[in-house]
């Protein structure tokens, strides 16, 4: 029995689940994000086609990459075509049905928090840390806002000014059109930007992660685990989570979440407690598996 669809919509791929009743995957595919908007739009259709090909009033939930526009009903993404668009009523009207909709960092802790790493009463935090950082935030397994509003862009908040000061560091623009952002240093990307500014060279990340026991690149892992870990102080000073469980490309660096607490316990309070930082455990299913879950439940 299937119980469910998700598609998990990102700016390289689209991943396409079918859910059992146990919540495993009974089915799936995989196609490459089109890059133009009508295309994008048919391949969707093309992938809710296929999830209802047996199961015409089967629920399915779509995480994407981006937000919509409550007053205009348009999209706000930066990695899909899809911008300024009205991306879920076209959708809507191509498929001739409603599915629901979730940021896709939303959708990672919706699942964690249901089926994952993030299993626990009160609040657990999902912080998504790759080519973005974004997440969301879960009260007793249900999402701030359902998912779909502005909590979880942690990545949009600025740094403090005393890491910038401290590393003379440029305040460099965000793809959001704000400046600061933690994005803009903390993420996958925001990693190689401190070596070419700190170090006036072109490293990719791979190449910093892997040489980050050299004395000059550990100087540059070093202030990047300190920028995520002022972030991580931000989040609990402002939500106080039980948990936080990573996900996204760079939560997979060995050893990383002990870096991260170890730059946490130098700027934290020492009197007071600490979340749990965990790995996510879902993996590729979770994005699909948490809109799947929400969509189930509408």
């Amino acid at each position: 029995m299937i119980l469910a669809g998700g598609i998990d919509l990102g700016g390289t791929k689209i991943e396409v689940q079918k859910f059992d009743a146990d919540w495993e995957v009974a089915d799936k595919r995989r196609i490459e994000t089109p890059s133009t908007y009508s295309e994008l739009v048919a391949a969707v259709t093309d992938q809710v086609c296929w999830l209802r090909r047996y199961h015409s009033h089967l629920p399915v939930g779509i995480a994407a990459a981006g937000l919509k526009n409550p007053s205009s009903g348009t999209w706000i993404s930066a990695n899909l075509s899809a911008n300024g668009m009205p991306f879920d009523q076209d959708i809507a009207k191509a498929t001739g049905g409603q599915q629901t909709w979730l940021n896709d960092c939303r959708a990672f802790t919706q699942a964690e928090v249901i089926f994952g790493a993030g299993q626990s009463k009160g609040t657990v935090v999902g912080l998504v840390l790759g080519t973005g950082i974004a997440g969301g935030i879960s009260i007793d397994g249900a999402l701030v806002n359902n998912g779909d509003g502005q909590s979880g862009e942690f990545g949009h908040m600025p740094i403090p000014g005393t890491i910038i000061a401290a590393h003379n560091l440029p305040i460099l623009k965000c793809g959001c059109g704000r400046f600061g952002c933690y994005e803009t240093y903390g993420s996958g990307p925001g990693l190689e930007r401190l070596a070419k500014q700190l170090l006036g060279c072109d490293l990719t990340s791979q190449e910093i992660i892997s040489g980050r026991t050299h004395q000059e690149i550990s100087r540059i892992w070093e202030i990047w685990c300190d920028i995520n870990a002022a972030l991580i102080l931000t989040i609990v000073t402002t939500l106080d989570p039980r948990t936080i469980v990573l996900g996204g490309g760079m939560s997979k660096i060995s050893g990383l979440i002990e870096e991260l607490e170890s730059a946490l316990m130098r700027v934290a309070w020492k009197e007071l407690p600490l979340p749990s930082i965990r790995l996510g455990s879902r993996g590729e299913t979770a994005a699909a598996l948490g809109a799947a879950y929400a969509a189930y439940h509408v």
